[in-house]
């Protein structure tokens, strides 16, 4: 007769809670994981419901796993995996998922030492070994930083708030600014808060720098067609304006790039030649929109008119020749 198997059972010191309790965390952060993987989105209050718990059950878990996956809140209670990432199955034993349940529950009571080889194990054993075809290249200041100034300028974004921030400048200097806050936004690697002024001129923070933010009971009236600017950008050189045509003559052997791609603002081709280049025209709002890939693209790129930029791409590329 084969013998009884031990259960043992772990209890939190001072609680009284068994195991299996525990058992109930690390169930509800694989389902959370599951549920964004299948998911384009889900919802904190979605969360909630299908699994049983309250908000701020909810709202604590994301944190936690947002510290060793690629979680992306565009906006609030409102979650995703980062684009390109997908979760293969979490390795885990029902003791494994146990223990770690345990310590995920007492590790905050033992001192910041446990506290933080909790968080280790957590990261070695939750994430697991993806097994994708795909892979996409991700900069490295994608996930966006949660801090208090976060909290306060996406209260101020989604209630049309003005906001004071403290505001670090390139210069070094700290300056304050009194904002109307519309967008939080990604650009090449870094995170903006975008703004516009009393004349409706939009202006652009480095989230990074915000030092303080702190919101104002103003309300303000966002610019009529922000969206559509925020569509038609393709870096963060954009503006409300784009008064100028620029035409590019795109190289043969470029050519299939930008037929498929658009990298400049509201890029058309107006001219196919028999040699394969191409002729582009854009309207850029600011030179720097399109001078930067531009230079990224030489010699497949040239500028054709106006005079004018043709002769400022020239410029740039003599001052780079000379500094060689």
């Amino acid at each position: 007769m084969p013998a009884k198997k031990k259960i043992v059972t772990f209890k939190r010191k001072g609680s009284g809670k068994p195991a299996k309790d525990y058992m109930k965390t690390i169930e509800r952060l694989i389902l959370i994981l599951s549920k964004l993987n299948t998911n384009k989105f889900v919802t904190s209050s979605g969360l909630a419901a299908d699994i049983g718990v309250d908000m701020r059950t909810i709202q604590r878990d994301i944190v936690l796993l947002a510290g060793f996956y690629p979680i992306y809140s565009p906006e609030k209670g409102k979650h995703s995996f980062m684009a390109g990432f997908n979760l293969g199955k979490v390795e885990l034993t029902e003791e494994q998922a146990s223990l770690l349940s345990f310590m995920h529950g007492i590790s905050s009571s033992l001192g910041d030492a446990f506290e933080k080889t909790f968080r280790e194990l957590f990261k070695r054993v939750m994430v697991p070994h993806t097994d994708t075809p795909f892979y996409a290249k991700i900069p490295s200041g994608t996930f966006l930083p949660q801090s208090d100034c976060l909290t306060e300028i996406q209260k101020a974004v989604d209630g049309y708030e003005k906001l004071k921030i403290l505001y670090l400048r390139s210069n070094g200097e700290e300056k304050e600014y009194l904002v109307e806050p519309l967008k939080i936004a990604f650009f090449d690697g870094f995170w903006y808060l975008l703004t516009q002024d009393a004349n409706k001129k939009i202006i652009k923070f480095r989230l990074d720098r915000i030092r303080k933010a702190t919101q104002t009971e103003d309300s303000f009236v966002p610019m009529a067609g922000f969206d559509k600017i925020l569509e038609q950008s393709v870096n963060i050189w954009f503006d409300t304006d784009r008064p100028n045509r620029v035409l590019i003559r795109v190289a043969p052997e470029a050519a299939q790039y930008f037929k498929h791609r658009k990298y400049f603002p509201l890029q058309k081709i107006v001219e196919e030649k028999k040699d394969g280049s191409l002729v582009l025209e854009t309207f850029p709002a600011h030179p720097d929109e399109i001078s930067h890939l531009i230079m990224h693209w030489i010699p497949c790129l040239s500028v054709l008119e106006p005079a004018e930029f043709k002769a400022r791409i020239r410029e740039t590329v003599g001052v780079y020749l000379k500094s060689c």
